[in-house]
């Protein structure tokens, strides 16, 4: 009797084993976890990663143990560089309208549900007033702020906020605040997906103005109502707790037995606001540069991690923009981009993982924020592209932004040094590649699906 029971428990001691074995293989060949986290108005000089002085513990160490790229590109404004990261292509192709996307494209939500992920989008939406473009452009779950506009004037992002989820509007509560319940939202995204691979695009809300205090800031307790005042001093703040908000992320990860297989990419969506003066820890002093081409407007952090599946940590020089994002997200995910989806990036995956990959010789750059409407070309809009050490604009304007980088002197042409001339020369045959374009030409028809009609918004500033 005692032999058959010690025969019983080693049998099933086998059995666990080799249950647990297979467990384990059969983690070890699922696809990697993808996040992708977007801050909304961080420029590079914010990170300490960049020598910036605000307190980002959580999003330094990502820069420390993983891939940091010092030549990371944006659009100078958050609806374009939004649209160029999920479909992968340039502005001139399909950014149709500030607070908009062309329903007729692809997204990287898509691509995730093509290579059998869930997805999940998380945080700032401004691509439309429309409860059913959410999973039109690829996302099983959402939990977002400024998808229901018809409360709009009612509410905000941060103390009291105004988010639907999943189709219902959350009710308000003026202790609720937004990026903690957003927080919330991936959390139980992970919960209910961690057996299977998934996708999570998180735009956060932090750290756009209004400049308000987080639930961490000194004046939280003391009197509700200033929890909406909007004042700069609270940008230190709010940088704190977006650091915050990707630490709990990174945390949540490890405690689930998922952070050695997520690759998470970190960037932001454009340079910081002009209102935020920031010094870095060399005493120079940036001024935000939002909504300009100028590296201050489109100069933004990019690193990622891997878990066991990146190599040492390395800073890599090669040039990144947004339209990147699309292709490296799908080498990741194993799956090929349609050709019929006619993006123009260039994956940086193979560099995450130790490669050489095929670094760009140039990034380009056609904006039009549109912010005043389709038939109203803005007077910042800009067409340029550039290597690592000089910058030609359509105009034929011509600048060394390693040395000016405020773009203060344009360099005749004929009258740069012979490494200027050349780069001057190269980058002329490359930007005449695209299509003809000048100041005021209007842009691409704004074309909605049937069913997926859009209410027309009047934007305030705040909501750029």
């Amino acid at each position: 009797m005692k032999s058959k029971s010690i025969f019983t428990a080693i049998t099933l001691f086998a059995g666990s084993t080799l249950t647990n074995t297979m467990s384990a293989k059969e983690k070890e060949n699922q696809k990697p976890n993808v996040i992708f986290i977007l801050a909304d108005d961080m420029g590079y000089e914010c990170l300490g990663a960049y020598n910036g002085t605000y307190q980002t513990p959580n999003l330094d160490n990502m820069a420390q143990v993983g891939v940091k790229f010092n030549y990371a590109y944006a659009q100078p404004l958050s609806t374009p560089s939004r649209v160029e990261a999920m479909t992968g292509k340039y502005n001139h192709k399909n950014y149709v309208d500030f607070g908009f996307m062309d329903q007729r494209q692809k997204t990287f939500g898509n691509l995730a549900q093509m290579a059998g992920y869930k997805t999940c989008i998380a945080g700032k939406w401004q691509l439309g007033e429309n409860s059913k473009l959410p999973a039109h452009f690829g996302f099983d779950n959402y939990c977002l702020w400024q998808l229901n506009y018809k409360r709009s004037a009612e509410g905000e992002r941060y103390a009291n906020a105004l988010l639907e989820e999943d189709g219902n509007v959350i009710e308000r509560d003026r202790d609720m605040y937004g990026p903690d319940k957003q927080a919330d939202f991936i959390d139980k995204f992970i919960d209910n997906n961690k057996s299977k691979p998934f996708f999570i695009y998180y735009p956060m809300v932090l750290v756009h103005n209004p400049f308000v205090p987080t639930p961490q800031s000194s004046v939280w307790n003391l009197n509700p109502n200033l929890r909406s005042e909007d004042d700069p001093k609270y940008f230190p703040d709010m940088m704190i707790y977006c650091d915050k908000m990707v630490g709990r992320l990174i945390e949540k990860l490890k405690k689930e037995g998922l952070y050695e297989n997520t690759l998470i990419i970190f960037t932001g969506d454009n340079g910081t606001n002009k209102q935020i003066t920031s010094t870095l820890k060399d005493g120079t002093v940036i001024h935000g540069g939002k909504g300009m081409s100028t590296d201050a407007g489109t100069h933004v952090g990019l690193f990622t991690t891997f878990g066991s599946k990146q190599t040492k940590h390395f800073e890599c020089d090669d040039l990144v923009d947004f339209t990147d994002i699309m292709p490296t997200l799908a080498d990741a995910m194993e799956i090929k981009v349609p050709k019929e989806w006619d993006t123009d990036g260039v994956s940086f995956f193979p560099q995450i993982i130790g490669k050489k990959g095929t670094p760009r010789k140039w990034v380009f750059c056609h904006y039009d924020s549109f912010f005043a409407g389709v038939d109203k070309p803005s007077k910042e809009a800009r067409r340029y592209i550039r290597d690592h050490q000089y910058k030609l604009y359509s105009t034929g304007a011509f600048f060394d932004v390693k040395n000016d980088v405020l773009e203060q002197h344009n360099i005749p042409k004929g009258k740069g040094t012979k490494e200027a001339e050349a780069s001057r020369s190269f980058l002329s045959k490359e930007i005449s590649k695209f299509p003809a374009w000048k100041l005021g030409d209007k842009g691409n028809p704004k074309v909605t699906l049937p069913g997926l009609e859009v209410k027309p918004i009047k934007w305030r500033k705040s909501e750029d």
